[in-house]
């Protein structure tokens, strides 16, 4: 037996989302490369209208501002376990540690001699989030970095007058030379923008062993350059800051037009004046001296009116209410691409528990992003103690150092790691007390806590030791601990006085 179902009924066997009804824009029909979907000229006005977004919002602006405090802050940290008889951990310690801070400073790190570590990684995470990617090409001989924009890989067009390189037309659209198999990137091609300022010239090929490269991804395997997150707000913000102008300049014509004068005629009795006007309008600085009203603004003014003549201001209601609401649940629309909640903006909207939630679950969303930002970090220190370590020409005696402690290159590099930054206090009493009991009860550790604040639990103790010294030196007591908390110092003492006791108490028993 066959069934048989008339055509309106076929559709309930199936995806809606895959049924055109002419309701709506149609479905897509096609999956592509993403590179094909976003080609380089769409890629090109993408990232202009990005980039011009962030110069003329302060939406934007700030939004990506926000963004980079949460996810880009990072502090370095190397520590070695070591013996108590052993020093040559704690001189590696001490060794890597002043090479980072030495190579922090801008006329270290940076080509351009503009940007320390921690602004130059961040403006990184900032060409990301507005251009799609970034690159840094690392310049081993000097130990420097170079910063390439986005737009910069690119295939550029070859000079007038320089001949063109033979791996030119190996170049694909995106700015790459791929594998064979095209699986990964084997070289970027560099660009400059030209005599001009404003051309992208072909400049070199840099293999991709030398480049630190990230973006924002959003496939799996058909996508070799990323793409800005803020490509879903970008028309969104462009239709809230027009609506917004346009609300200004609404206000602005009722300042303008603010008062209207009605008056009598005088012959027929009806509103109007001189050659069978109905009513005249007359902006606050006019002077009506056919009725013999003078306004003046500079003056206390005093107006003699006839019995029927009025005058009535023009009080503007914009941006309306309806306008305001409205444009909360835009801007919310909008600061989703970033995964931010509208208490970010307007901490008013909730309560304080509310702006809790809110940030525990921002931070679910931020964790993966700095992540991705802790891996290249992670490349960059890499590169700086494998090139100091292999350079013999160096001032700094990493390698023998380590050696001596018995530490090979990766040992080091893997005791190198960087800790975000984490996230502000709120209520720093109540969620320190939180803390303090998760920590009790073994469901967190206090090293883990201290680094969800940005904090560095090693560096604490041995800054708090050296507090702690200089006390005793100055004859100061330092109270450590509430009153109603015992200190390490008297938890280590109570425990070996107990195990006395019970040795003493064994001894006498046998």
């Amino acid at each position: 037996m066959s069934l048989h179902l008339r055509d309106g009924l076929r559709t309930m066997f199936g995806y809606n989302a895959t049924q055109d009804k002419q309701r709506r824009q149609s479905p897509a029909t096609r999956t592509m490369r993403e590179g094909k979907v976003l080609t380089p000229t769409k890629r090109k006005k993408l990232q202009a209208t990005a980039q011009d977004q962030m110069r003329n919002h302060s939406f934007v602006a700030w939004l990506v501002r926000k963004h980079l405090d949460y996810v880009s802050k990072f502090h370095f940290s190397f520590r070695v376990a070591v013996n108590s008889d052993d020093t040559n951990g704690t001189a590696v310690d001490t060794l890597v540690n002043r090479i980072f801070r030495w190579h922090g400073a801008p006329q270290n790190l940076d080509y351009g001699r503009r940007f320390g570590r921690d602004e130059l990684f961040r403006l990184f995470e900032l060409e990301k989030v507005v251009s799609g990617d970034a690159a840094l090409v690392k310049l081993t001989d000097i130990l420097k970095l170079q910063a390439v924009e986005s737009d910069l890989i690119a295939k550029g067009s070859v000079a007038q007058g320089d001949t063109k390189p033979a791996e030119y037309d190996d170049i694909t659209d995106e700015g790459l030379i791929m594998a064979p198999d095209g699986a990964w990137v084997e070289q970027f091609a560099v660009c400059n923008r030209g005599d001009s300022g404003k051309d992208i010239v072909y400049d070199h090929m840099e293999p991709a062993a030398n480049v630190i490269f990230d973006g924002y991804w959003t496939r799996l395997s058909s996508q070799n350059r990323g793409v800005s997150p803020l490509s879903t707000a970008i028309n969104t913000v462009q239709d809230i800051h027009e609506g917004i102008e346009y609300n200004q300049v609404k206000a602005k014509m009722h300042a303008l037009f603010g008062v209207a004068i009605f008056r009598e005629a005088e012959e027929t009795g009806e509103l109007g004046g001189g050659a069978g006007a109905t009513k005249e309008t007359a902006s606050a600085s006019d002077t009506a001296t056919d009725s013999n009203l003078d306004l003046n603004l500079g003056e206390v003014g005093f107006l003699d009116f006839d019995a029927a003549d009025k005058i009535q201001l023009l009080e503007s209601s914009t941006p309306s209410s309806e306008f305001v609401e409205g444009s909360y649940l835009f801007l919310q629309i909008a600061m989703l691409a970033l995964d931010f909640p509208i208490t970010v903006l307007d901490s008013r909207r909730s309560s304080f528990s509310g702006r809790i939630a809110d940030l525990n679950e921002y931070e679910v969303s931020a964790d993966a992003k700095r992540t991705k930002n802790r891996y290249v970090r992670q490349s960059y220190s890499d590169w700086v103690l494998d090139t100091i370590w292999n350079d013999p020409d160096t001032p700094w005696p990493l390698r023998r150092v380590a050696e001596r402690n018995g530490m090979s290159l990766r040992d080091v590099q893997e005791a190198s790691q960087w800790i975000p930054s984490g996230s502000p206090w709120l209520d720093k009493y109540k969620q320190i007390q939180g803390d303090q009991l998760a920590i009790e009860i073994g469901e967190d550790n206090i090293i883990d806590a201290t680094r969800r604040r940005g904090g560095n639990f090693y560096q604490n103790i041995d800054k708090q030791a050296q507090a702690m010294q200089y006390a005793r030196e100055k004859g100061v007591a330092i109270m450590v601990g509430s009153n109603r908390q015992q200190t390490v110092d008297e938890a280590i003492g109570r425990a070996v006085a107990k195990s006395i006791e019970n040795a003493s108490a064994e001894e006498e028993s046998e």
